[in-house]
């Protein structure tokens, strides 16, 4: 998974947080800076990677198939 700065013409940096090209989560707010966007958007990954806050998407089982 990636985290990127999006740049928007009024100079306010959204984030996105991609697996494989797909978008995942999306910032809600705008930040000053694109450093700012990516730390915040770093904090939402790991309640990703943990599985608190993962998105339909991602939710599969892991284990191994019983067909």
């Amino acid at each position: 998974m990636e985290v990127i700065a999006i740049a928007e013409p009024e100079a306010r940096w959204p984030w996105e947080i991609r697996h494989a090209g797909t978008v995942v989560k999306r910032s809600d707010g705008r930040f000053a800076t694109a450093h700012d966007a990516i730390e915040d958007g770093k904090r939402r990954l790991l309640t990703l990677w943990t599985g608190e806050d993962r998105p339909p998407i991602s939710r599969r089982l892991q284990g191994p198939s019983n067909h």
